[in-house]
C-alpha cells in the first residue's frame, strides 16, 4: 500500500507519518498546493488537511485512478454533491472521526427513545476550530433522526484530545455513554482501517460504519 498523505505538516498530519513509519507504509507528505513527486504513484490518497483541499484531491485521486480517504469536517453542501458524484467512478471513503470506538457509540445511539432528556458535551484542546466539533454533529444527526433535540455543550480546554458524553435523563435516574480519545493515534490507527478497506473497492462511498461490524 502506498499513501499520498495530504496535510502531513498538520497536528494530525504528523501524528499520521509518525504511525506509517513505525508500521513500515510506504508514503509521501505534501500539503495543500504542494505537488507530488513524479516518483512516487499512490494507490490511495488520505487527507488529514482542510475541506479546502477537496478540489486538489479529487484531481489527484483522477490523476492516479486511485481511493480517497478524507478525514476532514466541514465540508459543505456543493462539496459533498462533488465527492457524490466522484464516487461513482472511484470509491470515496469520508468520516468525521476514525475512532474505532467512538463509531460504536454511534451505532449505540442509533435507536434511542425521544421521551427521555439529553445532554451531549463534547470537549476538545484549545486550537479545535470547529464548534460543535464534526464528531458531534455526528452524534447530533443520529439523535434527530428519532426526533431528539439534545443540549449541547462545547469545552475548548487544555490539550484534550477528543471527548464525547451523552448523558440521558429520566425520572430519578439517569444514563452516561461516554466516548474519550486518549490519543490521536485512535484516529490514525482508524484511518488506517479505512485505506485498507477502501483498497478493495471500485467505487462508491463508504464511511467507518461499513467496517466498524468487522471490530465488534
Amino acid at each position: 500500500m502506498k499513501i499520498l498523505l495530504v496535510g502531513s505538516k498538520g497536528r494530525m498530519g504528523k501524528e499520521m507519518s509518525k504511525l506509517l513509519k513505525e508500521q513500515n507504509i510506504q508514503f509521501a507528505g505534501i500539503d495543500i498546493g504542494d505537488t507530488v513527486s513524479a516518483n512516487f504513484c499512490p494507490n490511495v490518497i488520505l487527507d488529514f488537511s482542510s475541506s479546502s483541499a477537496l478540489e486538489q484531491n479529487l484531481k489527484l485521486a483522477q490523476k492516479y485512478k486511485c481511493p480517497l480517504v478524507i478525514a476532514t469536517t466541514n465540508h459543505s453542501k456543493e462539496n459533498m454533491q462533488k465527492l457524490t458524484q466522484h464516487s461513482k467512478s472511484l470509491p470515496v471513503f469520508m468520516s468525521a472521526n476514525f475512532s474505532v470506538l467512538f463509531n460504536v457509540m454511534l451505532k449505540i445511539t442509533k435507536n434511542l427513545g425521544k421521551n427521555f432528556e439529553y445532554v451531549l458535551t463534547e470537549t476538545h484542546h484549545k486550537a479545535k476550530k470547529d464548534t460543535p466539533s464534526g464528531s458531534a454533529k455526528m452524534l447530533i444527526k443520529n439523535l434527530q433522526k428519532n426526533k431528539i433535540k439534545p443540549k449541547v455543550v462545547c469545552n475548548r480546554v487544555s490539550n484534550i484530545v477528543g471527548e464525547h458524553e451523552l448523558k440521558i435523563y429520566a425520572q430519578n435516574e439517569s444514563l452516561v455513554i461516554c466516548h474519550t480519545a486518549l490519543s490521536r493515534q485512535v484516529f490514525c490507527n482508524g484511518a488506517i482501517l479505512a485505506c485498507k478497506f477502501i483498497l478493495a473497492k471500485s467505487s462508491g462511498l463508504f464511511g467507518m460504519e461499513d467496517i466498524i461490524c468487522d471490530c465488534m
